[in-house]
């Protein structure tokens, strides 16, 4: 009896909160990030609400769908009246899917079945989204991207629903709803970055009974939580390709051209002598231009390189000793800072790094370089000095000597660096204990002090081998999702401006001109390395 009356005052807390639009409860997974885990919510949207009915579905279970192997079962835990999975496995992009029962209701004479699906991927557009969810789901909705619009597909026991209801929340100020054409169509505007909660309503006109209790249909419920970051106004190998597809180089923009230094052109983690570059070219940025070599230097990649007025400094790097038949290993990270000259054509020696130092990043403000993260390799044992050290060197200065920044308190390499609002920004990087990461450092030169700023949007993964500049006094950066973000006025928050076509990590972004930024080299995890030279018009 008290079972009993404990299921029927569940099923009356439940059916309140379904009683009308503006009390609907539905199931809806997000995963979020640091940690990385998927969260249960069971409310009118993707995000905490009644706590006390958590336990109703704290058994559900949900699954991580796979191209190439069986879904892999995801269990929550209510704990801290939130349900949370553990933590996360894996890296590259996740879809995940939940079917869940919630038994019979009533609503005046309609008594129908409750089922409840529910599905979260990657921003909308990526392939993950195609990947075969439907025996998991009663309802399946899969999302694309087509010419800029949403597309959603909705099928039921592997056909298309006709006239299926469509919710969207996340386009406009007010949810937009449509319905599913004779294919099972729907589509909306994908114009505007943001996270979209989508529900989807399809009524079964079926009979039958649950746990003794008769129903006359079943009403299927699926959610789907969507990032949508809307494709930004590019133009694709806008320029003549690089010479060769590189990785980990020095780039900087004087005038009218573009120069690049260095690099990696072999296989990922595979570092020899031979796949190192050493020389420094020039593209003119005219259509049909080609790239000439402006001059040689040590073979380095890791390195960083910026314009100051009518030179070029190139910073640091590392070498590999050894040549590629060789077994094992030489990587040896330099101090080396030299200037070159563009009227001249020459290279001068500047006063070297206190400590040789690759994987880091610099950037001018005004006569002064500041270079902020990094390690030093120190040859063949493999052993690395991870760095809590950063320098400024002023340029106006005759005898410049580099000078120490207070100690910066975190240890990152494979991170960036950028300046805008007097400041000078860390972004992301790899640290030497816990992975990637896309916390933010922020450095006042005139205070002297250290603070932490806005953690990048995405998972920790966008935090490496990010490239970032400032264009019109506005910070942006560009991650290995292909997101291309841009610091808030206020400095507390990013914006995301849109989506790159050609997704990039250890590559480069520059500022071409007032309203464009133009995108060379890089690897992607999918692709492999690119020679592309892409541009994004920001009007």
């Amino acid at each position: 009896m008290l079972h009993k009356m404990t299921t029927a005052l569940t099923a009356a807390l439940l059916m309140a909160a379904i009683a009308g639009p503006a009390q609907a409860h539905f199931l809806w997974l997000v995963e979020s990030d640091n940690p990385k885990v998927l969260n249960l919510y069971f409310s009118e949207g993707p995000y905490a609400d009644e706590p006390a009915i958590l336990k109703r579905v704290e058994d559900a279970v949900a699954f991580k769908v796979f191209d190439d192997k069986e879904p892999e079962e995801i269990k929550f835990t209510l704990a801290d009246e939130e349900l949370k999975s553990d933590e996360l496995k894996g890296r590259g992009d996740s879809l995940f899917a939940l079917t869940r029962t919630l038994g019979v209701m009533q609503r005046g004479d309609d008594k129908f079945l409750l089922q409840y699906n529910a599905k979260t991927g990657p921003t909308l557009g990526k392939s993950a989204w195609k990947r075969d969810a439907s025996k998991l789901v009663s309802l399946d909705v899969v999302p694309t991207l087509k010419d800029g619009e949403g597309v959603l597909t909705v099928t039921f026991a592997g056909k298309p629903v006709e006239g299926a209801e469509v919710t969207i929340d996340g386009a406009t100020d007010e949810p937009v709803k449509v319905e599913t054409d004779a294919q099972g169509i729907a589509k909306f505007a994908a114009d505007k970055a943001g996270f979209y909660a989508i529900r989807v309503k399809y009524v079964e006109n079926k009979s039958g009974e649950a746990n003794g209790d008769k129903y006359d249909s079943v009403r299927h419920y699926t959610t789907l939580t969507l990032p949508v970051i809307p494709k930004l106004n590019e133009s694709i190998s806008a320029f003549t390709d690089l010479p060769e597809a590189v990785t980990s180089f020095g780039a900087a923009i004087v005038g009218d051209d573009v120069y690049v230094y260095g690099g990696h052109s072999g296989d990922a983690h595979h570092y020899y002598n031979e796949a190192q570059n050493g020389t420094l070219q020039k593209l003119p940025l005219k259509k049909d231009a080609k790239w000439e070599t402006v001059a040689e230097g040590p073979r380095l990649q890791g390195l960083a390189m910026v314009a100051h007025g009518d030179k070029l400094v190139r910073i640091g790097g590392f070498t590999a000793l050894n040549k590629e038949e060789e077994e094992g290993r030489n990587l040896v990270s330099q101090a080396d800072v030299a200037a070159f000259d563009l009227k001249t054509g020459k290279w001068t020696e500047l006063p070297k790094l206190p400590q040789p130092r690759s994987s880091f990043d610099a950037v001018v403000v005004g006569d002064v370089i500041y270079v902020i993260g990094g390690w030093a390799l120190n040859g063949e044992d493999e052993d690395s000095t991870w760095h809590n050290t950063a320098y400024s060197l002023d340029l106006s200065k005759p005898n410049a000597q580099w000078t120490a920044l207070p100690e910066q308190p975190f240890k990152r390499r494979a991170n960036s660096v950028g300046a805008a609002n007097g400041k000078i920004y860390s972004i992301g990087g790899m640290q030497e204990k816990g992975g990637p990461t896309t916390k933010v450092a922020v450095y006042d030169p005139e205070t002297k002090t250290w603070s932490e700023g806005p953690q990048l949007p995405g998972g920790n993964m966008d935090g490496f081998g990010t490239s970032s500049f400032a264009l019109n006094g506005k910070l942006y950066v560009s991650t290995m999702s292909g997101r291309l973000v841009r610091l808030a006025d206020d400095g507390q928050s990013w914006e995301t401006v849109g989506g790159l076509t050609n997704e990039r990590f250890f590559h480069r972004m520059l500022p071409v001109g007032d309203d464009q930024l133009i995108l060379l080299g890089g690897a992607s995890m999918m692709i492999g390395k690119f020679s592309e030279v892409d541009v994004v018009n920001l009007k």
